[in-house]
């Protein structure tokens, strides 16, 4: 019930600095988040804890780029602890899904094969997560069109797969139809799915967020494993682990 209080303020948050204007150009509308990560890493028993969020302080090595600022990077003593993204989407739903998915998919991949490579030692354990805010809205809702001439869409993006294989065929040209795909809700719960099924984030989640209800805080979850409690959850499991190594 605790963390559920605190999400329901950072959601506030968020909407408060929407609305207000200055958080979208100053990118805090998600600082509520930061507050709940801080609390559950320096409450987990790890020593000599450090937090860093700002630009400079929170850049990590990458193996196909220098270096990346995360939006949180946790260390102690001086090992890489947990790496965090968030982001937030308001409008203009179809370009700038593309654009998240290209982010957080680049933005994995580096520090994936960062730590792969060794770049923060030969035993490192470390939590990277990714979180999306999401508005929780009919556009987001409602089915979204796929449109693809010559390949069908992989498996698990239709709105209802029963039909890849009685009308979702091609014609005598060789074109594929128009049809219902996913949701963007649907679509985004699916990406956070697959971004821990390749092991290129340890969590991430999809918080849904009605700027109608901005008042009152409120948020959903689409799936329970793509849900915020679920997240939490991990990284508190991984940083009471990772404490328990030195007792």
């Amino acid at each position: 019930m605790e963390n559920k209080a605190h999400i329901s303020n950072a959601i506030k948050e968020f909407w408060g600095s929407r609305l207000g204007g200055s958080g979208v150009r100053s990118g805090k509308t998600l600082d509520g988040f930061i507050c709940i990560f801080e609390n559950i890493i320096k409450n987990s028993g790890l020593s000599d804890v450090q937090i860093h969020t700002s630009k400079q302080a929170s850049q990590l090595p990458g193996y196909f780029r220098p270096h990346k600022s995360w939006d949180l990077v946790a260390i102690s003593n001086g090992r890489l602890i947990a790496a965090i993204e968030l982001k937030s989407q308001v409008g203009s739903i179809g370009n700038n899904f593309n654009n998240r998915t290209e982010e957080v998919l680049g933005s994995g991949v580096d520090l994936h094969t960062a730590i792969e490579e060794s770049a923060f030692g030969l035993d490192a354990e470390i939590f990277t997560g990714y979180l999306i805010v999401l508005e929780d809205s009919d556009k987001t809702r409602g089915p979204a069109k796929i449109s693809m001439n010559y390949f069908p869409v992989m498996r698990g993006f239709l709105a209802d797969e029963k039909i890849r294989d009685s009308e979702y065929l091609p014609d005598e040209s060789g074109k594929y139809p128009r049809v219902q795909g996913l949701s963007y809700v649907e679509r985004y719960d699916l990406l956070c799915k697959r971004l821990m099924l390749k092991n290129l984030y340890t969590a991430a989640a999809l918080v849904l967020a009605d700027e109608g209800r901005a008042n009152e805080g409120s948020y959903r979850s689409c799936t329970p494993q793509t849900s915020i409690d679920a997240f939490l959850t991990k990284l508190e499991n991984h940083c009471k682990l990772v404490a328990s190594y030195n007792n």
